[in-house]
């Protein structure tokens, strides 16, 4: 039976007694910590990445538990902000979680990441995707971060390749959140462009939870690309797809473009046709392990698994086998045992850490033809 917290700041006191009950060390839960946004730009994503949470958690608990122990998870929420994935890191320290699943979205998770250096709490993401964090983890000076998904580099660079082979787009505009991630994919994207060659017409940042694109999407009319490559989460992707729509745009996307979740109504609608972007997860993938997975995601919540539900139910499974190779819940031992694995993820791809303590191999090409997503290839990353 699991236990899973949702957890606002009328709940810290209760949990924070739940975690620091009194009885024998070895009879005490194991806590592993989850720093997401349950609220803000990025809130039904969070949403998402919680279903992979939950699902393995229940999973780890069905099977006995590890170390002979219960496992629970102490959820948090960032809000998609830096200062709070501060604050959130630094209550799951205070809290002694044995790890943290975080922080989804790369200003927090970069914001975070030297808490967990400091404390000596290893911290895994399957979701944030900004460069730096290769850049900074292992060998690059944090030895306690750890990420299984491709950074936004590798996958524009992947994407590139495919985009200068198949010459589908020669102009190309971006449009991205004035964010970490929104810069770091831009950045990602223009790096590889030219090589590709595509000309990079325009460029365009905006703010997280901005309500009006007119003035960028009436420019983009006026400029006329190829395609446009996008740079947003949750709401804001959501809500420039629907006044693209409404304007009349009818220009393909690519980048990081999300195809699928709640973009799925617009796809139908023909408001996507065209479009290829580089994901880290779909959910057609054909595998034995992920047909599994998708089926009991699909039990559950009546829709496929999302990129966030797959990057935290592999980040968390990694987690509990550390444990187990660590045969231990103490931090150092348990980051070591993560160094040294060889975990085979839903793809049904056995992965290790590298250097920079990033496992993230596999980069998907997805299209939409016919109103329809389907996965062009699937290009592992040397």
């Amino acid at each position: 039976m699991r236990k899973s917290h949702w957890v606002g700041a009328f709940l810290v006191g209760t949990l924070m007694a739940g975690v620091g009950a009194t009885g024998p060390a070895a009879a005490q839960p194991i806590v592993i910590g989850v720093s997401t946004p349950a609220t803000g730009p990025a809130a039904v994503a969070s949403e998402w990445e919680l279903w992979g949470v939950n699902l393995a958690l229940e999973e780890v608990n069905a099977a006995g538990g590890v170390l002979g122990r219960k496992v629970e998870t102490m959820v948090l929420d960032n809000k998609c902000n830096p200062s709070e994935g501060v604050n959130v890191a630094n209550k799951l320290v205070e809290a002694k979680v044995v790890a943290i699943i975080g922080s989804h979205c790369s200003s927090a998770h970069l914001a975070a990441m030297p808490i967990v250096k400091d404390a000596k709490i290893p911290m895994i993401t399957g979701i944030a995707s900004n460069p730096q964090i290769t850049e900074l983890s292992g060998v690059g000076g944090n030895d306690w971060a750890f990420r299984i998904s491709p950074s936004d580099k590798a996958m524009m660079d992947t994407l590139g390749a495919y985009l200068g082979e198949k010459k589908v787009f020669k102009t190309v505009a971006i449009v991205g959140e004035d964010t970490d991630f929104g810069r770091g994919g831009a950045a990602a994207f223009k790096a590889v462009a030219e090589k590709a060659g595509i000309t990079v017409i325009s460029t365009d940042f905006h703010a997280q939870n901005t309500p009006d694109y007119t003035s960028i999407l009436t420019r983009l009319q006026q400029r006329r690309p190829d395609a446009i490559a996008t740079f947003q989460v949750g709401g804001d992707s959501l809500n420039f797809l629907r006044q693209a729509m409404q304007m009349g745009v009818h220009i393909p996307y690519t980048g990081r473009a999300e195809l699928g979740g709640r973009n799925t109504q617009i796809i139908q609608a023909g408001g996507m046709e065209g479009s290829i972007s580089a994901w880290t997860y779909n959910h057609e993938i054909d595998a034995p392990a992920n047909k599994a997975f998708v089926a009991k995601i699909m039990a559950k919540h009546k829709v496929p698994p999302y990129l966030q539900t797959w990057g935290s139910y592999d980040s968390f499974r990694i987690i509990i086998q550390a444990i187990k190779d660590a045969g231990s819940t103490d931090g150092t031992a348990v980051r070591d045992a993560m160094k040294k694995m060889k975990f085979t993820n839903v793809y049904g791809k056995q992965v290790t850490f590298d250097d920079h303590n990033q496992a993230g191999r596999f980069v998907i090409i997805q299209q939409v033809k016919d109103k329809k997503v389907s996965v062009a290839d699937i290009v592992e990353v040397k």
